[in-house]
């Protein structure tokens, strides 16, 4: 029992050190200083939503967002009680994040991206909601048979394995009017399931989208 309890508190470490591992490192890709507004959408608990309150700093500004009620509750709570008054949750819907226009320098969707149902509308709509020349970082994992199970409904034939090929990715943000900055792959090695990776897009300076 002991040798157990010892597995899963070094698990539990390891994991809360990959945590601010890649939030450093999130941080970089987003290109992330104090004063900016940047957006995590599909926040979950709003985890990374709150380190990069915290980031920016008071001048700056974090849009949280989720589909579900209770984790945008949620979201409020922790924000509020790690005393971040910079934090703003926001409703999203299936085929809109909700983010005002040209309200971002940089845009996170962490392991969001092949739950999309409507791929198009919700690039499009990031598109909108960033500045010019400003960064989305997509993190993602690719498809597996073992995920498969757990595939969302509704979702296209490049998702239907519960993920999503970082090329089809980029590929459906280069078709969108992004713009390449890299691909970093692998991002983020797990030891429970598929290593993740990374596709950071810019929002052209001139865009007639």
């Amino acid at each position: 029992m002991r040798a157990l309890v010892l597995i899963l508190a070094s698990a539990f470490l390891a994991t809360a050190a990959c945590a601010e591992s890649e939030a450093d490192r999130l941080a970089a890709l987003l290109g992330l200083a104090p004063g900016m507004r940047v957006a995590d959408v599909g926040a979950g608990e709003g985890e990374y939503a709150l380190d990069f309150a915290a980031r920016v700093g008071a001048a700056g500004r974090v849009f949280a967002t989720e589909l579900e009620a209770e984790q945008r509750d949620e979201i409020r709570a922790a924000a509020a009680e790690a005393g971040l008054a910079n934090v703003e949750v926001i409703e999203a819907e299936v085929e809109a994040t909700g983010l005002p226009t040209a309200c971002c320098d940089a845009i996170l969707l962490r392991h969001v991206y092949h739950h999309l149902t409507e791929p198009a509308a919700i690039g499009r709509d990031l598109l909108r909601a960033l500045e010019p020349g400003a960064r989305l970082v997509i993190v993602d994992f690719p498809p597996t048979w073992y995920l498969r199970p757990f595939t969302p409904e509704g979702v296209g034939e490049e998702r239907s394995r519960h993920g999503i090929e970082p090329e089809a990715a980029l590929a459906e943000l280069l078709a969108l009017g992004f713009e390449k900055v890299e691909v970093v792959d692998p991002f983020h090695e797990s030891w429970l399931g598929p290593d993740s990776y990374a596709v950071v897009v810019r929002r052209p300076e001139r865009s007639e989208r």
